[in-house]
This record gives structure tokens, sequence and C-alpha cells, in this order.
């Protein structure tokens, strides 16, 4: 099944919105890591998005199809809302470096195909910060399978932060993917696969 393109036109007053609260919050400090001299995932360790530079969506692409270009500017054109209906979701950027990395459990994921260019947009419920913050996503594909798992670790190991639960999204830039089908998934959450049809 091939996820229908989205208007762009009809997403843009959210997306401002969107990337002026990203913005905000990523003034706040947020270190910026450099770019990797190779951001191409290797074929035998899946590809940390985090270490990877959000700002280049062709890398990644090529005839090989490779994936893991990174987490994408949330002013591209993928819808913010929360997919559940129930608020909008928080989004977020990996900061590398948080202490105890371990994977999330998704429960959304939603695709925005503009030829064989694929964003994947990751949903899942979370803690507040800076107790549950987003350190890494991890890109791993297998022929035509393409597994995608969130970390989140802590930025303070003494913080104390109320138990109420965050939705939070990401979104991931898979690049340029050669004509076929594949099948996405998060394999530490419930939601449900992406069957796409690049053609």
């Amino acid at each position: 099944m091939t996820t229908p393109r989205r208007s762009r036109g009809s997403l843009i007053p959210l997306l401002a919105a969107a990337a002026a609260i990203v913005a905000a919050c990523g003034s706040a400090g947020a270190p910026s890591a450099a770019p990797p001299s190779d951001t191409s995932p290797s074929p035998s360790a899946p590809a940390l998005a985090s270490d990877l530079p959000a700002s280049d969506p062709g890398a990644g692409s090529g005839s090989s199809g490779n994936t893991g270009s990174g987490i994408v500017d949330p002013g591209l054109p993928v819808d913010p809302n929360d997919p559940a209906g129930g608020g909008q979701a928080q989004l977020v950027q990996p900061r590398a470096g948080q202490q105890d990395p371990h994977p999330v459990a998704p429960t959304k994921l939603e695709a925005s195909v503009d030829g064989r260019h694929v964003l994947v947009k990751v949903t899942w419920y979370s803690g507040v910060e800076p107790c549950n913050v987003l350190d890494s996503v991890t890109v791993e594909r297998t022929g035509s399978d393409i597994a995608i798992t969130p970390l989140e670790g802590t930025g303070d190991p003494g913080a104390i932060c109320v138990e109420i639960a965050v939705l939070k999204a990401t979104i991931v830039d898979l690049g340029e993917l050669e004509p076929g089908m594949y099948r996405v998934t998060a394999p530490t959450g419930d939601a449900a696969a992406l069957e796409l049809t690049i053609s």
C-alpha cells in the first residue's frame, strides 16, 4: 500500500507552529553533533539517526537505496498532529549523550512518500524531561525490511520528575528508496507495521 502524498499547503500553519516550538526548545542549550564522514549505515550495524545531519535529507540516498539519513526538521511536510487524535504529540529530536539509553515502545508509525523519498513519523508515550530524553534512533535495514528503534535516556539521574505520560514523536528520514515493496517496523513497540510500495 502506498501512502498518499499530503498537501503541503494545508500543513504550513501547523508546521510553522511546530517549528517554532522545537526551535524554542532547541535553543535551551542542546549540543549539536558534528556530522560523520559516512552517513550510510553499515550492513552489519544499525545506523544511528542522531549521529547524522538533520538538515541533509539526501544523505543515505543513492542507487543502493540506503536508509538512515537522520532525524529531519519538523518543518518538512509531515503532519505533526497526534495520530491518535487525543492531542498534539511533542516533536523531539535526539540529543546524544543521555545516561542509560534504552528502547522505547512506539505506538504508531506514519509515512510520507514524495516520489521515492520517505519520511517516517514515530510516536510513543514517555515521561517528562530531564528524566526521559530522546538520545538516538537506530535505523536498521535487512533487505526490504526496515526497523526503527528510538532510544531514550536520562539527562539528570538525580532529577525528580512528575509522573505523567507525554505523547512524543520524531521524524526519521529514510532517504531515497529504490523501487520495490518495503516493510517498516518498530520492533520494540506495538505500532502496526507500514507496507510501502515505491515505484
